[in-house]
């Protein structure tokens, strides 16, 4: 992981000193997540899929591992989409066809 400094125009690239060992790395930011939270961003609590949102925020969906199985999901209203992890079982091209196809309805909602 790197940290970037701003300093008249120019950005120096410092290495995070777990670079070279991912497992102590895990073990380090999972136990002081804070160090990675912007003092602008405010964690909120998740809220139901229908309600409304507030004038002047956006609204992240987030869903993951879908895994070729996106009939039946009641995807919620938002301004942004984030979908991780696997979409497909086994990486078939229907698969992905099927994926793209509910991406198009999905973002008529």
């Amino acid at each position: 992981m790197a940290h970037g400094i701003a300093s008249q125009g120019k950005v120096t690239i410092t290495v995070d000193e777990y670079s070279s060992n991912p497992t102590q790395a895990f073990t380090h930011y999972n136990i002081n997540q804070s160090r990675f939270q912007p003092p602008h961003v405010h964690m909120v609590d998740p809220t139901l899929y229908d309600t409304p949102k507030p004038a002047g925020h956006t609204r992240f969906v987030c869903v993951s591992d879908t895994h070729s199985r996106t009939d039946g999901i009641q995807m919620p209203y938002g301004d942004v989409l984030l979908h991780t992890g696997d979409f497909t079982e086994l990486g078939l091209p229907s698969e992905v066809k099927k994926f793209n196809d509910w991406l198009g309805t999905t973002s008529k909602l």
